[in-house]
């Protein structure tokens, strides 16, 4: 239990810096570019993000879950991977023209080939990630993860923007990254590099391939929407979405990034205790659920305020889009906890059937959506994500053996506050209306924060007593959180 705190308090750190660098950095490139160069990039990484999937073919994850783990199989997880990679890169630098002209964006085919790079580059560190995960070591994951990334878009990135690279300012920020990151990586966590083509351990492929199949569901699920929004209505529109799309969405992985890496390690530690793993999953949605719902209650309470105040009048045509994308994004942090729980106790199928359930009434709904608007298509992500909440979610308490009164009463405390927080922030929003965006913005934060620390102190301590005594120590805090919390 020691090393998996740790470990979570090390992802949580990581999560946060980067979180925070990630946001302050994506404002400025965004004020420095506009939404057409994040439109073409945001394409590169729909088509990127797809070929990820068969690279790694799920081996990462089964290098996490397995009891025991031989040389041989890393030598055969590491040449496959390397070979689909090559496979990849290849298929996609030939292919970059017939893409960009599907999407009717010829501009995107020179980035989108210099993106189909990222495979080879990042493929070899793939492998040594998941060692460090493996070992629950998350500081040394954190630490590489926040360095390549700072002197990726910082040193790199933006300065590229700031000379009018446009969306290559983007790219070499991102080839940077990945570059730097696979070196620390393979230092971190050098790898067998002898080829290995065939390995006799059973159940590796087969877990790969499930994982591989999950993440693609999921993946088709999160970006359809990118596909015919580019196909639609165009890059510049593709770009309004996806930065009011990546801004809502930036919290949300800081949170659940937390505790799915740590979530996935130590459930893989305890895949026959089911006690335990149902424990843990519940007061895991409850930890996520506390932190996200005030944060995107908020957001979806003030869309203009937000989108003006953070981006400015160039961007004001996402505003629509605010409300539903968080109601999405709220939805789809609450959903990501039960992923870690079923792949760690090999239950990956139970995750595919219920994606593809999904699916089977996303995309026709989603190719209706796109008729009509973007803010038609954004309702519709929305219902979709509560669709797969709603079946993942019983598919989990199911195997976990939870009711769903038990599951009900984890996020009655979140509920409370989210639902606070947006009332508050809705009528400061309204008290100031006519005053600038920015100034508005600030105190409607600072009100929220207020009603979350008045919500703490009234409920915090009984919340954790009973919803995260597995998490939290309330006897271990420290004497002035304590006090505050009346605990």
């Amino acid at each position: 239990m020691s090393s998996g705190w740790h470990a979570l308090k090390w992802n949580t750190f990581g999560n946060l810096v980067r979180g925070l660098a990630q946001f302050a950095i994506g404002i400025l490139l965004a004020r420095l570019l506009g939404p057409t160069p994040f439109g073409i990039v945001a394409l590169a990484w729909m088509v990127v993000g797809l070929g990820r999937l068969f690279a790694d073919l799920g081996f990462g994850a089964a290098l996490v879950q397995r009891p025991t783990l031989s040389q041989a199989e890393l030598r055969f997880v590491f040449t496959w991977q390397m070979l689909f990679a090559l496979l990849l890169a290849a298929g996609g630098i030939l292919g970059a023209d017939l893409l960009a002209r599907v999407f009717h964006a010829p501009q995107a085919a020179p980035v989108l080939r210099a993106m189909f790079c990222l495979f080879l580059i990042e493929c070899p560190g793939n492998a040594s990630a998941a060692l460090l995960r493996r070992a629950l070591d998350f500081k040394t994951v954190q630490q590489i993860g926040i360095a390549s990334y700072l002197v990726g878009y910082l040193l790199v990135g933006i300065p590229a923007a700031w000379f009018g690279w446009g969306a290559w300012s983007l790219v070499a920020a991102q080839l940077t990254q990945s570059l730097l990151s696979t070196a620390l990586l393979l230092r971190a966590a050098p790898l067998p590099l002898r080829p290995l083509l065939r390995c006799d351990t059973p159940g590796l492929a087969g877990f790969g391939v499930k994982v591989a199949a999950a993440n693609l569901s999921s993946w088709t699920i999160s970006n359809l929407d990118i596909a015919l929004i580019g196909r639609a209505f165009g890059v510049a529109s593709l770009g309004l979405y996806s930065r009011a799309l990546n801004l809502l969405n930036m919290p949300m992985n800081m949170v659940t990034a937390c505790f799915q890496g740590v979530l996935f390690a130590a459930c893989s530690r305890l895949q026959a205790d089911r006690a335990r793993l149902r424990r843990i999953h519940l007061e895991t949605g409850t930890a996520v659920a506390l932190v996200c719902m005030p944060v995107f209650g908020a957001a979806a309470a003030i869309p203009d305020t937000l989108i003006l105040g953070i981006y400015g009048p160039a961007w004001a045509a996402s505003i629509p889009l605010v409300t539903p994308l968080a109601l999405a994004v709220l939805t789809n942090a609450l959903l990501a906890i039960h992923g870690p729980v079923l792949m760690a106790a090999d239950r990956v199928g139970t995750e595919l059937r219920n994606q593809l359930a999904t699916i089977v009434l996303f995309v026709p709904a989603l190719a209706v959506a796109v008729r009509y608007s973007l803010a038609a298509t954004a309702w519709t992500i929305f219902g979709a994500y509560l669709l797969r909440w709603i079946l993942l979610t019983r598919a989990t308490l199911r195997f976990t053996g939870a009711g769903s009164a038990d599951y009900l009463r984890s996020l009655r405390f979140p509920a409370l506050a989210g639902v606070a927080v947006a009332l508050v922030a809705g009528a400061v929003d309204r008290g100031l209306a006519g005053q600038p965006a920015l100034p508005r913005l600030l105190c409607i934060m600072f009100a929220s924060a207020a009603t979350v620390l008045a919500l703490a102190q009234r409920f915090g301590a009984l919340c954790l007593k009973r919803h995260l005594a597995t998490l939290v120590d309330v006897e271990r805090l420290a004497m002035p959180l304590k006090k505050f919390l009346n605990a």
